[in-house]
């Protein structure tokens, strides 16, 4: 339910969606830089907080990509 209700949010709102994932870029990328940086374990935290949202993107892109293609 939640992979298509984010499927139809991506199509109806894109600039967002990619604001969305710029941001998780942005954390995975400031997270393994300080924990390459600071050789902290701390910062691997940055990886746990990014997993769950790219895995419901995953999901929504192919459902989006199955139910919701114009190229059918």
């Amino acid at each position: 339910m939640m992979f298509r209700t984010y499927a139809h949010f991506s199509v109806s709102h894109p600039y967002l969606h990619k604001a969305n994932l710029l941001i998780l870029f942005a954390i995975f990328a400031l997270s393994c830089y300080q924990l390459l940086a600071n050789e902290n374990i701390v910062y691997a935290a940055g990886f746990l907080f990014v997993i769950i949202p790219i895995f419901i993107f995953a999901k929504s892109s192919d459902y989006k990509r199955k139910y919701l293609s114009a190229d059918k």
